[in-house]
């Protein structure tokens, strides 16, 4: 216990699991996953996600123009500094979003973008945003502010297609790509006037200027102008041109106005030259404001708006909201009568099937992982670069090694120091650099040296999310390096981290706590001592167990972090007090909500290596005193055990064996924390929710002709494969009919006279209705029948 006086010593507080209940009997209903706030009745609350997705932009894609039937609707984000960039997520309902793809591996392989030779591109690189979709093509267009201007990417496949690159050769502050009625592409932009350009009919040029179409001093005193007048999206409804662009008035909030005119152009198209866009605040309530007009399809063909608009809620990030809109005489009033209360319940935009509304809350943009190397292959990942000397090719070259998409680097990564294949199942972070501490934030004009920390390459990170997290990993130490530092941090400009320190061939685990003010000038190895009260010499230990626990409503509006370690898994003691606080940085270095990373990085030498074998998460943390719940993980895998693979695809059902298999061996081992039981009830219950929206009745159908009297007859027959009764419905162009209560493995036949001598070939369709895992199923078969004449 001497080794551990410094320690708080939490054995046998409530670490221990609680009973399993008869769940096969109270069935399994998971909860939406971390960044849903789906309530699974019909509402959702606001914001959504409770992560940091800013300066979103959102497009849909017509059911008649895709292959799913159905709209489809894709966001895109700011991600600033971070590889890959410019996250796609998708929706069905608006509600709950998953990330699909990214626009591109790295903005640039110049060194800000690679934290390399001194440069970095915190607070800069790709920023705001437009998601459009044209004539069968997706665009993204972003500004930014250290990488010689502004792109424009294209691809025919948003989701796993390659995006082609275009620079436009100067900047466009927060660009909004817009086609007019007639096809013609313009991108509007500007901070404090509202300017466009008009592309070539390629979009691969600027042909034509608009400067100041419209200004804030247009408006001067109108209560709702003033500040910003920036994030520009443009739309065309019911022959108006709307611009909703974000304002803040001196002495108010942040909020939304939005302008329209006859005229795209304004005072350019207009007789006399005058400006033609007039002006109206449509949401001041509780800081929501920038973003994008989401259409929403209804019956008989009609269209209503809602807004999908962020909020300032650091440190967690900038958090968006889809708010709905009440038009009259041509303009919207957001929320309930103009208010958005935070937390505020809405009723969900659109309705999916219960199984389809089950998945959609699985759904998530943050992920646990144990670094299987299964993500899928995305075409981004093989971006084609012309490497210049001295540059390594192999630094950006792909290595075999495939993240899931909720994982990003801090700047694009140095492909030969990280792996997931040099030991399976582990992620494998090498020291490549040794730190220098004579970077400088290029964006801040007091040019303020980076932390050891900040100026670390492959760090590894994900979104945090509110208002409670926990992130739990195992990390192998064995591979250290004198001088090396390596562990679990949240971070932004303010960081806090648990660490393992190798020096003179001594391990030493301790907590690091950087908080503001900011100096200019700094010590890095002062400033990342161990604080005091939180060191434990680790002795011969050749892994340890890290922990952190998020608390963001502790006070509201701060970060406070508690870190444990352990040396089994089981038995956890917290590392000192909790560390904090962290908040917004008011001089926006980074300007991103707070990251949680796995780091390593060296002090003396490169080619030292860390593995970390898992990322767990969890919403409840270890100071809310709670029991170990395993409820939901029992449920999970007690509703899997009843599932019969006859009524899914083979594909799904394996992955779900997977899962299963991984959650059975985790509840049957010993369970020292929520993480190791949480983790693997969430990725089970996603597969399970997948599969009841892929579950299907399987029949075996025929179709033959025959003649009767010189006519011929399509005679159909099907038998139930399933384990239950079902009802089966029988359709030809010739007649219908259905069988009710069809009991397992028994055959339905029917004949249908087609009245005529001679028939050519044709399908019938056989619908199958029924129950399926507790939940009701209809399932469509065609069979084919051949053609037929009969002799007379």
């Amino acid at each position: 216990m001497c080794a551990f006086a410094s320690t708080a010593v939490l054995v046998g507080a409530g670490l221990v699991a609680a009973p399993a209940a008869a769940h096969a009997a109270d069935g399994w209903s998971p909860r939406s996953s971390y960044t849903s706030t789906d309530t699974g009745a019909g509402t959702y609350s606001v914001p959504l996600l409770n992560a940091d997705v800013p300066d979103i932009s959102v497009e849909r894609v017509p059911a008649a123009e895709n292959d799913e039937g159905r709209d489809i609707y894709y966001m895109i984000s700011t991600t600033m500094h971070l590889s890959p960039g410019a996250p796609i997520m998708k929706s069905y309902d608006l509600v709950n979003w998953e990330i699909v793809n990214y626009v591109f591996d790295r903005a640039s392989i110049g060194d800000s973008f690679s934290l390399r030779n001194g440069q970095n591109s915190y607070g800069q690189g790709q920023w705001a945003s437009s998601l459009r979709y044209h004539d069968g093509t997706f665009y993204a267009v972003f500004n930014t502010n250290n990488l010689s201007g502004a792109y424009l990417y294209r691809t025919d496949d948003i989701e796993n297609g390659p995006w082609q690159r275009t620079a436009l050769g100067r900047g466009l502050h927060d660009p909004s790509l817009f086609f007019d009625v007639d096809g013609t592409p313009y991108i509007f932009y500007g901070s404090g006037g509202t300017s466009a350009v008009r592309l070539n009919a390629d979009l691969t040029a600027i042909a034509q200027d608009y400067p100041n179409i419209f200004t804030a001093n247009n408006y001067a005193g109108q209560p709702f102008i003033g500040g910003l007048f920036e994030g520009a999206q443009v739309y065309h409804i019911d022959g108006w041109y709307y611009a909703v662009i974000i304002t803040w008035p001196s002495g108010q909030g942040r909020q939304v106005v939005m302008f329209r005119s006859k005229d795209l152009l304004g005072r350019y198209t207009s007789a006399g030259g005058v400006n033609t866009y007039e002006a109206r605040g449509v949401l001041n309530s509780n800081g929501f404001a920038q973003g994008s007009l989401v259409p929403i399809s209804r019956p008989g063909g009609e269209t209503d708006w809602h807004g999908m608009f962020f909020r300032d809620t650091f440190p967690i990030g900038r958090i968006p909201a889809l708010i709905p809109a009440t038009w009259q005489n041509g303009w919207p009033t957001f929320g309930a009568g103009g208010v958005v209360p935070v937390n505020g319940l809405f009723d969900k935009p659109i309705r999916l099937s219960p199984a389809e509304e089950a998945f959609e809350r699985q759904k998530s943009i943050v992920a646990s992982d144990d670094f299987a190397n299964d993500a899928p292959h995305k075409a981004y990942q093989d971006e084609q670069w012309t490497v210049p000397a001295p540059l390594d090719p192999a630094e950006i070259a792909p290595n075999g090694s495939r993240l899931d998409l909720a994982w990003e680097w801090n700047h694009a990564p140095d492909n030969r120091y990280w792996s997931l294949t040099d030991r399976d199942g582990w992620l494998r972070l090498t020291a490549g650099k040794v730190v220098t501490g004579q970077y400088v934030y290029t964006k801040l004009s007091n040019r303020a040296e980076l932390a050891w920390f900040e100026e670390a390459r492959n760090t590894l990170s994900q979104r945090t999310f509110g208002p409670r997290q926990s992130v739990q990993t195992r990390m192998d130490i064995s591979g250290m390096k004198n001088g090396d530092v390596a562990g679990l941090a949240a971070y932004n400009r303010g960081f806090s981290y648990a660490a393992v320190k190798r020096v003179d061939g001594v391990n030493t685990l301790g907590v690091v706590n950087r908080s503001q003010p900011f100096a200019v000038d700094l010590d890095q190895s002062t400033l990342e001592n161990f604080v005091a009260g939180t060191t434990v010499p680790l002795g011969s230990a050749t892994e340890v167990h890290l922990k952190a626990d998020l608390d963001f409503a502790s006070p509201v509006g701060q970060l406070w972090t508690t870190f444990y370690y352990s040396l089994d898994g089981v038995q956890w003691t917290r590392l000192g007090n909790r560390v904090g606080p962290q908040a917004l940085d008011g001089s926006l270095a980074h300007f991103m909500g707070h990251r949680v990373g796995l780091f390593n990085y060296a002090t003396q030498e490169t080619g030292g290596h860390v593995d970390f074998d898992d990322y767990l998460l969890s919403d409840v943390l270890t100071a809310q005193g709670r029991p170990l719940d395993t409820a939901a993980l029992d449920a999970a895998i007690a509703h899997a055990q009843t599932l019969d693979p006859r009524h899914y695809p083979a594909d799904a059902w394996a992955t779900t064996q997977s899962a299963l298999a991984a959650a059975t061996s985790a509840r049957a081992g010993q369970l020292g924390t929520q993480n190791q039981i949480d983790a693997p009830e969430r990725a089970l219950s996603y597969q399970l929710a997948r599969l009841g929206v892929l579950a299907a009745l399987p029949v075996t159908a025929t179709a033959q002709v025959r003649c009767l009297s010189g006519k011929t007859y399509v005679a159909v027959q099907a038998r139930n494969d399933s384990t239950e009764p079902v009802e089966i419905s029988v359709e030809t162009p010739y007649g219908n009919r259905s069988f009710a209560a069809v009991a397992p493995g028994a055959n339905v036949y029917q004949s249908f006279n087609t009245r005529t001598a001679s028939v050519v070939a044709g399908s019938a369709t056989v619908r199958v209705t029924g129950t399926v895992a507790g939940q009701d199923v209809t399932t469509v078969h065609s069979t084919q029948h051949p053609a037929n004449a009969c002799g007379g």
